[in-house]
């Protein structure tokens, strides 16, 4: 019974759990605080799945279920359906288009009956840190090679690109952080780089007047010019 128990706990981070659950309790009490009605029963409601805070009590409950069957499960079990786990996540994306439901202007909700919202980017995201896992630790995986480069930049931007056009736009640069990874792989910095510049970019048409970006974008020019000038002689020269 105790070798069951240790191999259940083996490398289990009770710290972490016990964050989760103060995390969680403290989320349900503020739900409960601001949507509790006066004079509901407070057991009733919390079971009822009516309330905002009973929902999300059920999607707690939901969730330890699946932590404690991950747990359970052999850990080769994830590298071996990487692969068919992001083929579904791809395929429930995809289904988001015919059957979506527009809440609070985004349409990447799918909506099962009344009460229960399923989010497929959510799901996706998960996904792909399994897919992009299983291919870069491939032992035979040379990562500097610009095909395997591209195939990593595919598993993470195909479910990026699908989630920008259900209006997500938010939710999709959570897949861009994974070039994180792929610059701890050796990526060239020069991705990231261009990367974040071309997302401040978009941000930064957003937010600010196109006069104004407009005279930002000549002073950065500016300034790279004048700080790679010998650079540019050297060049001259050289021609």
């Amino acid at each position: 019974m105790n070798q069951q128990q240790n191999k259940i706990t083996k490398g289990v981070d009770s710290t972490l759990i016990i964050i989760f659950l103060l995390i969680l309790a403290i989320g349900l009490t503020a739900i409960f605080s601001v949507t509790y009605k006066e004079g509901d029963p407070v057991l009733q409601s919390f079971f009822a799945f009516k309330a905002d805070y009973s929902k999300q009590l059920y999607y707690a409950i939901t969730a330890m279920i699946i932590g404690l069957f991950i747990l359970l499960t052999d850990s080769k079990f994830f590298p071996a359906t990487a692969n068919l786990w992001y083929a579904v996540g791809l395929l429930l994306l995809l289904l988001v288009f015919p059957f979506h439901s527009s809440v609070k202007g985004t349409e990447s909700i799918i909506r099962i009956g009344s009460a229960f919202q399923f989010q497929p980017a959510e799901f996706c995201k998960i996904t792909v840190a399994l897919a992009l896992a299983k291919y870069l630790s491939n032992p035979n995986l040379d990562f500097s090679k610009p095909k395997s480069q591209l195939i990593a930049a595919a598993i993470t931007l195909v479910p990026a690109v699908l989630t920008i056009l259900q209006k997500e736009t938010g939710l999709a640069l959570v897949f861009f952080a994974f070039f994180l990874v792929m610059f701890r792989e050796g990526l060239p910095s020069i991705y990231i780089i261009v990367g974040f510049a071309a997302a401040t970019l978009v941000v930064a048409t957003l937010l600010l007047d196109k006069d104004l970006l407009a005279i930002i974008l000549t002073i950065i020019a500016g300034l790279v010019v004048f700080f790679n000038l010998n650079k540019i002689k050297e060049i001259g020269d050289f021609c």
